[in-house]
């Protein structure tokens, strides 16, 4: 092999490398190291899987790893990238609370942090070509540190099929799972799962049962509904049911009550970054009572022009997030003006949750902007007959005039002549 072919290559060049275990992070680890001799340190990051990582750093030296690193990063998760998301109220589209790409965003954070500590100038991942999460890790990667060199081999190998997959790992012994008779892939946090199921197509067809493991069908649920309390200070979530909580604990009891009653579940169309629409399927039990917690808690504390300019921008703000631009300039704009929105979002939220529903049935905030005396139809100090008479006048003379001087033809359903 010339010089220059070794380089290519890039023989005794370490690289960074984000580990999870799946088939295609197994391959192409063993490939970076066997195929295309790289010095390989393997990173995986807990961020609530739920499963054991730590056997993952053994697996990874087996496969041909020099080194290997398993790191907790929950808290950070949730309290740098999810909360965030949560003030911002922020859901792309329908039904996705975004879990999956700040998921991503978190890991580029830690591979740009290793690249430094051990000196290296690539990294590399095993996500597939034609999904969200290359462009998430790649986009997050080149805005935190532009010089480095990000490997894809699901994009340089020949490995088109499961069938080429398998047959390349069974050839090499390498230690890969065999398949299940129906592919369902999970990708998991503490903000939720999104499920994959390549083999359901047809968006008529309703997904199998199995699929679903955070949260019950609304059938199985309990036929008694659960009534809870959160507390929050200044937009961040501090208490459930009156026991103050830390972030962690609380997301994660908050999972289980909400899986355990059916809440948050979701079989959604969506807009991919790329263009095209495809069928997701979501669970985020907690995500979904934390944002309907917190958004009728801001209707309580907040004028309707900030609600109403909040509901705007958080679209916006769900669009750049999802498209993988956590580090883009105007993303961090726009969370300079949700940030200073929730200082009088304190309060309590109280829920019902039944049958894979979740409903708002009570909240209370020091800082409420909602007066009985305001609303009550027998009040007539601030509303008598005088007043009101002069202030529907006055709105509906915009109305009257255009009525009269620019009256419309019936079919357009204005006002008769």
């Amino acid at each position: 092999m010339t010089p220059r072919s070794a380089r290519w290559y890039g023989i005794g060049v370490k690289t960074i490398f984000a580990f999870n275990g799946d088939l295609e992070s197994r391959l192409a680890l063993h490939w970076l190291v066997h195929e295309r001799g790289r010095e390989v340190i393997a990173l995986s990051v807990n961020l609530g899987q739920g499963v054991y990582l730590e056997p993952l750093g053994e697996l990874a030296l087996e496969l041909g790893a020099s080194a290997a690193r398993v790191v907790d990063r929950r808290e950070e998760f949730l309290r740098e990238f999810a909360l965030p998301v949560l003030q911002a109220n922020a859901v792309y589209e329908s039904g996705c609370f975004l879990g999956s790409a700040l998921g991503r965003f978190l890991i580029a954070r830690e591979l740009v942090l290793v690249a430094r500590e051990e000196g290296c100038r690539s990294v590399a991942h095993a996500s597939a070509t034609k999904g969200n999460d290359q462009v998430r890790l790649e986009a997050a990667l080149a805005a935190q540190d532009p010089t480095l060199e990000v490997l894809a081999p699901v994009r340089q190998w020949n490995l088109r099929t499961l069938d080429d997959k398998l047959n390349y790992a069974r050839r090499r012994g390498l230690p890969v799972e065999e398949p299940r008779a129906r592919p369902v892939a999970v990708d998991r946090n503490l903000w939720g799962s999104s499920i994959y199921l390549d083999d359901l197509r047809d968006t008529w067809e309703p997904p199998p049962p199995d699929a679903f493991t955070l949260t019950k069908a609304a059938e199985q649920a309990p036929d008694q509904p659960a009534l809870v309390t959160l507390g929050f200070e200044e937009g961040v979530p501090r208490s459930l049911d009156d026991e103050r909580l830390g972030l962690l604990p609380l997301v994660r009891q908050l999972t289980a009550l909400g899986g355990e009653h059916g809440v948050g579940r979701s079989d959604v169309i969506e807009d991919r970054l790329f263009g095209h629409k495809s069928r997701e399927f979501y669970e985020a039990p907690a995500a979904t009572l934390l944002r309907l917690a917190h958004q009728d808690l801001e209707s309580l504390v907040q004028t309707r022009e900030l609600l109403q300019m909040k509901e705007t921008l958080s679209r916006r703000y769900a669009e750049l997030v999802y498209v993988g631009l956590w580090f883009h300039d105007l993303r961090r704009a726009l969370q300079g003006f949700f940030e200073p929105t929730q200082r009088f979002v304190t309060g309590e939220v109280r829920l019902k949750l039944f049958k894979g529903a979740a409903q708002v049935v009570g909240r209370r905030s020091p800082h409420s902007l909602y007066d009985p005396a305001t609303v009550s139809r027998t009040n007539q100090d601030l509303f008598d007959g005088q007043r009101a008479q002069a202030f529907t006048s006055l709105w509906s003379l915009p109305v009257r005039l255009a009525a009269r001087r620019q009256p419309a033809d019936h079919a357009g359903g204005w006002a008769l002549p």
